[in-house]
């Protein structure tokens, strides 16, 4: 099943302005993934016990006897497609911090989620955050991560390939691991490399969509991935 997809215009008010969004200072200490994303489900309300086990399967059990309270370890149920419903909820469960709490470890993995700046010595941000929310969006609307490698040097050199030239004042900053960074990554004469940019991963969309479609998702799109310019 497909999610669906609402565009509004830019004079549109959205749900949650920008007021709302200062007020909100917990982010994401350590990383958004697609752990992160949640299917909508039917409602089961109106099922009874054995439909439900039709649907779901009777709850495989195993006993925790050896705790020091009684416990069972329930087994995940596979949710079959046919209650799944078109609606996506983005949440998380890791861990909150305060909004640019320094931490030890910048980069977080999936390394492909991660901004581009937390590679360079930035601690996480609001902004860090909307990056890897937008990235977890553009994964689910063209049904592939736009950035195919991993590690440090595979997500950056992507990401030039995608987006152009990292900022030039970013050079030097680069750790991820042991990996060595790019020169080349901070070159301003670079541009995106053409099967690579937005347009084109919005136009290799496996369901194909109006060129109306296209242009709406690239623009919002390049206005996601605006890299940050902080500095560590």
């Amino acid at each position: 099943m497909e999610p669906a997809i609402t565009a509004y215009s830019e004079d549109e008010e959205s749900e949650l302005d920008s007021d709302d969004l200062d007020e909100i200072d917990l982010i994401e200490g350590d990383n958004l993934n697609p752990g992160a994303v949640m299917w909508g489900l039917t409602s089961l309300d109106d099922y009874d016990t054995t439909t439900i086990y039709e649907h779901l399967g009777v709850p495989r059990k195993y006993d925790l006897g050896w705790l020091w309270k009684p416990g069972e370890l329930v087994k995940p149920a596979t949710i079959p497609e046919m209650l799944r419903d078109d609606r996506i909820y983005l949440g998380d469960f890791g861990m909150a911090i305060k909004d640019d709490t320094p931490v030890p470890t910048k980069v977080q993995t999936p390394t492909q989620f991660c901004a581009p700046e937390r590679f360079h010595g930035v601690d996480p941000s609001s902004a860090s955050d909307m990056w890897s929310y937008m990235y977890i969006f553009s994964w689910i609307y063209l049904g592939f991560v736009p950035v195919q490698r991993r590690g440090g040097v595979g997500v950056m050199s992507d990401l030039v390939g995608i987006l152009g030239p990292l900022p030039e004042h970013w050079h030097g900053y680069f750790k991820c691991g042991k990996e060595q960074g790019s020169d080349g990554w901070y070159d301003q004469s670079q541009v995106p490399i053409e099967k690579m940019t937005l347009t084109s991963l919005v136009a290799g969309r496996q369901s194909a969509v109006s060129q109306e479609e296209q242009e709406l998702v690239g623009k919002f799109l390049r206005r996601c991935f605006a890299i940050s310019l902080r500095t560590a």
